[in-house]
């Protein structure tokens, strides 16, 4: 596949060169999907555990980091796909300043690594790394997924993506996978959110006092 970014009437879209018949995929970032105080991801993550700031490491299209700073959370995004931080800086343009949510440019490892032992560290680390395969999604959400793996690439480094995770955030690393898939490296998560298909598994971070 091979996909390149063109203009359309809704703003920057990316699209498939083999597959011109389909329509653009333009990053909005003016509707975020509600969640609730129960919903696995906003439990995963803490809301109501005295979580508040949370490091995305993969922002993608942006529906998780928006939805979570919709509910209360103070959200940072990075991105690496420069086909992906252009469709970000264009729907960043036109939507304007989003409360609560950053989007920063960079590797998700590098990053972190700036990150960790400072003031800045966040409290909770999210990683939702490309799944190992399509699964059985919508059609839709299969295009879409597509479009994403051809822009980013494979999740090859999600080992050294958990370790850094791990070493930066002050209390929890959540993990979102497919619900059959094996956890990452073989780690063992403190608890699991099952859903229909997929899962979030949580690994608590503990800190040497002193």
């Amino acid at each position: 596949m091979s996909v390149r970014l063109v203009d359309t009437e809704d703003g920057l879209g990316l699209v498939d060169d083999e597959a011109p018949e389909l329509s653009p995929l333009v990053l909005d970032l003016t509707s975020p999907r509600k969640l609730g105080k129960a919903d696995d991801l906003v439990r995963a993550l803490g809301r109501d555990k005295g979580i508040v700031s949370v490091f995305d490491c993969t922002a993608g299209l942006g529906r998780d980091a928006l939805a979570l700073s919709a509910v209360g959370f103070h959200v940072v995004t990075c991105e690496r796909s420069p086909l992906l931080q252009q469709l970000w800086a264009d729907a960043l343009e036109r939507a304007g300043p989003l409360p609560r949510l950053r989007f920063i440019e960079g590797d998700a490892v590098d990053l972190l690594e700036q990150l960790r032992g400072t003031d800045d560290a966040p409290d909770a680390v999210y990683l939702d790394p490309m799944y190992p395969h399509e699964g059985p999604r919508k059609a839709l959400q299969q295009r879409e997924m597509r479009l994403l793996r051809a822009a980013v690439g494979g999740g090859d480094d999600v080992e050294a993506l958990l370790a850094a995770a791990m070493a930066t955030a002050k209390k929890r690393v959540v993990v979102k996978r497919p619900k059959k898939a094996p956890t990452i490296a073989g780690a063992v998560p403190t608890h699991t959110w099952m859903g229909v298909s997929t899962r979030f598994d949580l690994f608590s971070v503990v800190r040497p006092s002193g």
